[in-house]
């Protein structure tokens, strides 16, 4: 009898448990599946975002917001930056064949692009983030066959994120921002302090290998990973191979100047701007009309470039990508780090969570350059569960940051040290940034079908013929590239160029490779699993990442 009584009451622990859980994780994805709003007008302070090196720029806009554009681009930052020098690109591409006597022709005039940011420029999740262009190729692979995608398509995306270096180094040193943006190869490492998850990891290194043989990593047991990486006996092996780093605000700052520079008549860039509806246009030639609290402007496609915040105004996809509420820190290493020089970046890898870390390269008076350091995203409540459906980033939670303050002291000891910030300095200082993660944990990067907007797409006639006749030979409609799961840097910049080409026309036309764009068909190097067609969306519920937080 009591047997039976202790097993009852095992059992209704259990189903109480349960139904706490299932109610846990209704709530969650209830708030998840909400519209974000617009952005806080009062974001925690980013260390990407001082020191601007164009002030006149953080805050831009024309004195009277145009009225009329051909293209508008929600978001001024890395996405927004390439839609935008990808369609001007194109569209200079095209105007010059039909006028190639000129040296340096300009876009129709019909073709203005008005760019609309609610905050200052590039304030959202590309000047809040770690500095990283880090694949991780082998996790990814993993990931995907997981979700049932072939291994053959499953290398494909792998290497689309991994082209993200080069095409980012590439693009900096070629237009001489490299300097200024700290744009850099670096070898990176991914430090794991389970050796269970380090003989998972190392398995799907050489799954990988099988169908990507030419994406190079190295695998280092426990001795090696300690004596190479400067670790101690916490850090059970590791992963290394080839990712990048910059400074993300000044790198979208040097493509902003470089447009205005060459294409000032043809692009405003209007800060302070929010949008506040969408909605679709007929009788006077534009195909739709978007309010914001300047005005108004009418236009003839509108790119949704504000990752995060895009189901604001994308009801079909709310439920299918939200925001999280990520951290991050800038620290003073301490005064027995190993000098990289800024050539090295890390990951530190426990269980499913993980931080991630860049270092600024050194000192213009040799000093060692800070620590970008983010993550910590379980130390929050339920495992983070409480970041997610958040987009204030006016706030900080205090456990990330108390996190982050001691994971790089706590495995790089006795090759910390001691605090080496300068007497009366913060050692740490910490912000948030909003990032977007959607249920199938790939972007959305393509034209949005009208059911997903409740608008209509092209709805003027007109519209359409003006487009036409402009060069565009597009019709009209509402375009997104959002979603990046929290790894922008190698989904972002691709995305946002494989978009204007769309806009543009050329996914077809066997293009030149040219800086910050490989070159061929666009069918040659972009995914198209990254398609927000509506059967892929139907399938990418939040409620597919359900088992994290289970």
């Amino acid at each position: 009898m009591g047997v039976v009584h202790s097993t009852l009451k095992t059992l209704c622990v259990a189903i109480k448990f349960l139904l706490q859980a299932n109610k846990s994780l209704e709530e969650l994805l209830k708030r998840a599946s909400a519209a974000p709003g617009l952005p806080v007008p009062n974001p925690t302070p980013s260390y990407w975002l001082t020191d601007p090196p164009y002030p006149e720029l953080v805050d831009i806009r024309s004195p009277q917001l145009p009225a009329e554009a051909d293209v508008v681009i929600i978001g001024s930052g890395i996405t927004g930056a390439a839609v935008a020098r990808s369609v001007l690109s194109e569209r200079r591409r095209k105007d010059a064949t039909t006028t190639a006597d000129t040296p340096h022709p300009e876009p129709n005039s019909e073709q203005k692009i008005v760019v609309l940011e609610a905050r200052t420029l590039c304030s959202g999740a590309t000047g809040r983030n770690g500095g990283h262009i880090k694949p991780s190729p082998y996790e990814a692979f993993a990931q995907q066959r997981r979700a049932g995608i072939a291994p053959e398509r499953a290398a494909e995306l792998a290497r689309f994120q991994v082209a993200h270096v080069r095409t980012l180094t590439e693009l900096c040193a070629r237009e001489g921002w490299d300097a200024l943006a700290e744009c850099r190869e670096v070898e990176t490492v991914d430090l794991y302090l389970d050796e269970g998850d380090r003989d998972a990891a190392f398995a799907e290194v050489r799954e990988l290998g099988r169908w990507a043989p030419e994406l190079e990593l190295r695998m280092w047991d426990a001795a090696e990973a300690q004596e190479r990486f400067k670790v101690n006996s916490y850090v059970k092996g590791a992963i290394s191979y080839t990712a990048g780093a910059l400074w993300p605000f000044r790198f979208v700052s040097c493509v902003w100047k470089d447009l205005l520079t060459k294409y000032e008549k043809r692009l405003s860039l209007e800060t302070g701007t929010s949008v506040l509806s969408i909605s679709s246009q007929s009788g006077d030639g534009y195909a739709y009309e978007v309010a914001t609290n300047r005005g108004v402007v009418k236009c003839n496609h509108v790119v949704h470039a504000t990752n995060g915040f895009a189901t604001q105004f994308i009801p079909g996809l709310r439920g299918k990508m939200t925001g999280i509420l990520g951290t991050m820190s800038a620290r003073r290493p301490g005064d027995k780090f190993p000098d990289f020089n800024g050539a090295r970046s890390w990951s530190v890898v426990y269980g499913k969570a993980f931080d991630y870390a860049t270092q600024r390269p050194n000192a213009a008076d040799g000093g060692p350059g800070d620590i970008m350091l983010g993550g910590g995203f379980d130390r929050s409540r339920d495992q983070g569960a409480s970041m997610v459906g958040v987009w204030d980033d006016s706030r900080t939670d205090a456990l990330p940051l108390a996190h982050l303050g001691s994971i790089f002291p706590t495995i790089f000891e006795p090759n910390w040290g001691r605090d080496s910030s300068p007497e009366g300095e913060r050692s740490c200082m910490g912000w948030s940034g909003v990032l977007c993660t959607t249920g199938d944990l790939l972007p959305f990067v393509g034209r949005l079908d009208p059911r997903l907007t409740s608008r209509r797409e092209g709805a003027d006639a007109k519209a359409k013929v003006n487009a036409e006749s402009s060069g565009g030979a597009v019709q009209p409609g509402e375009w997104i590239s959002a979603g990046y799961s929290g790894e922008g840097m190698v989904w972002a910049w691709l995305s946002g160029t494989a978009l204007g080409i769309m806009i543009s026309g050329g996914e077809t036309e066997d293009l030149v490779e040219a800086p910050g764009r490989p070159g061929g068909r666009l069918a040659d190097w972009f995914p198209p699993e990254l398609l927000p067609s509506l059967s892929r969306v139907k399938k990418a519920g939040l409620e597919n990442l359900a088992e994290r937080f289970a």
